[in-house]
């Protein structure tokens, strides 16, 4: 796996991906919404079922891979140019003037 690790964990987008990566399948299986959580205790016990439950950490685990994939290239890596970033507001024409 190519896959530039440090300029992902920098990005808030990123990160909010993977939260609903976790989140969605646990919601959609047990059959929740964000208003049923209204104590800590339902929070919890929600946690625990749902890492109990193979299928559920199937579907998040599955889902949390999807995020890192880049459907724009071959197998699980990121592009050249998101090889290259050093920030991650860097775009990749930035990238391009900078290797000239």
């Amino acid at each position: 796996m190519n896959i530039n690790w440090k300029i992902r964990v920098k990005s808030p987008k990123f990160w909010i991906m993977l939260a609903i990566a976790i989140v969605g399948p646990v919601l959609t299986y047990f059959g929740l919404s964000y208003q049923d959580f209204t104590t800590w205790n339902m929070v919890g016990e929600t946690i625990v079922k749902a890492v109990q439950n193979p299928y559920v950490v199937g579907l998040m685990v599955s889902a949390a891979v999807m995020t890192i994939i880049d459907p724009t290239t071959k197998g699980v890596r990121d592009s050249n140019a998101a090889l290259q970033k050093d920030s991650v507001k860097q775009g990749a024409d930035e990238i391009e003037k900078e290797a000239e």
